[in-house]
């Protein structure tokens, strides 16, 4: 008899071991990131300019049934780490002083909910997934002409148990190019066209070499259009007479007829001179032959080009054309 009771006690006792806890909902609680958790991390690209930002993408999946929880750690989510090894497999120096947070984008680095509360929990149910963006350059020192492999691991709850953690699957690789400087003549130093712009010869380049490729983002880039427009009498009346909320229209138009190519398919050019009438306005001529109907037709290009403020500094914008035909 005794025999039985204890057996019963065991196999009770086994039972109510056998069962996930549940919270006030009857939803099971347990952690199952280890059975049908799956870790990921992803780059945009793999190879970066030297001083680009280098951001990775880490999500958690939940591939199971059941529900999982996690447990972010800290404001600033240490939680979710990443990695970073040479192609010997070592580790990367870490940057040691930690940046400082704008405030203004504070709020974009915190996991909140609708009302701005900081989340101490975050439930994934089946095929759900959470994200989180982590910024490399920010956290190794990366050096140039090298290729590196990234890791992620994600604590499910780093506060309680450090040791427990989930190794992503897949270890990307990228690398940082080397800023080439073999092009910059011996004693002129060394523009960045971020910060110093570009010269208005190479901007003229830019500009009618993406005409030639019908690349037109890059060249209705180079276009100063409240004047540029003024050099075509179709468009600079209606530009003129048109209300304010009215201009988008009319400039939507002016760049269908820029890219339809009514004055011609641009088939060659050769920059003649510049001429630099001030710091802040220059005039290049340039030589042009155009293909109108099947018949070859040379023009003579006078571009003016103007210094304009952008966020990255001052950039050299075409700002009205002059042409003439050529004999």
């Amino acid at each position: 008899m005794k025999r039985i009771l204890i057996i019963l006690i065991l196999l009770n006792a086994f039972s109510l071991g056998s069962y996930p806890n549940r919270n006030a909902r009857g939803e099971v609680s347990e952690n199952y990131i280890q059975a049908q958790g799956i870790v990921d991390i992803k780059l945009p690209k793999m190879q970066f300019r030297e001083k680009e930002p280098i951001s990775a993408v880490l999500s958690v999946r939940n591939t199971g049934n059941e529900v999982l929880r996690i447990f972010p750690y800290g404001k600033d989510l240490r939680s979710f780490q990443v990695i970073v090894r040479d192609e010997d497999g070592r580790t990367v120096t870490r940057i040691e002083e930690e940046r400082k947070q704008d405030p203004v984008l504070r709020r974009r680095n915190k996991v909140e909910n609708l009302v701005g509360d900081e989340v101490k929990e975050i439930i994934l149910h089946k095929d759900e997934t959470f994200s989180k963006e982590i910024r490399i350059d920010h956290l190794y020192e990366l050096e140039p002409g090298k290729k590196y492999f990234v890791t992620a691991y994600f604590y499910p709850n780093i506060s309680e148990y450090g040791d427990h953690f989930v190794r992503s699957e897949s270890h990307p690789y990228f690398s940082v190019e080397e800023r080439k400087k073999d092009w910059v003549l011996p004693g002129v130093p060394y523009q960045d066209p971020a910060t110093d712009g570009l010269e208005p010869e190479e901007v003229i380049h830019l500009f009618l070499g993406a005409e030639k490729k019908k690349n037109w983002k890059l060249h209705f880039k180079w276009i100063h259009f409240p004047e540029y427009i003024q050099a075509y009498d179709r468009f600079a009346r209606d530009w003129q007479q048109s209300e304010e909320a009215e201009k988008d229209f009319v400039l939507e138009e002016f760049r269908n007829y820029l890219a339809e190519n009514r004055s011609g398919m641009l088939q060659y050019y050769k920059i003649l001179g510049t001429e630099k009438v001030n710091s802040n306005l220059s005039k290049v001529r340039v030589a042009v032959e155009r293909r109108v109907n099947k018949v070859p037709v040379r023009y003579e290009y006078e571009f003016t080009l103007r210094r304009m403020p952008e966020e990255n500094g001052m950039f050299w914008k075409v700002a009205n054309l002059l042409a003439k035909v050529r004999k």
